[in-house]
């Protein structure tokens, strides 16, 4: 582990640059991901009839 004040500057600035392009990732991969699941519990319901119903009376729409 280096001791001198600038190659621990350095470091830290590396480690904060990669934290911060790990978390923007992620972000957006939750993200997607989210998404996709909502369009395919969109897709479940809109091709099941009886839960189609089901979903609309707990809205209240039926």
């Amino acid at each position: 582990m280096p001791t001198d004040t600038y190659n621990l500057l350095i470091l830290g600035v590396g480690a904060a640059i990669l934290l911060w392009l790990v978390f923007s990732v992620m972000k957006k991969l939750i993200g997607l991901a989210l998404l996709a699941a909502i369009v395919f519990g969109a897709y479940i319901v809109w091709t099941n009839p009886a839960l189609l119903q089901q979903a609309m009376r707990m809205v209240g729409l039926s």
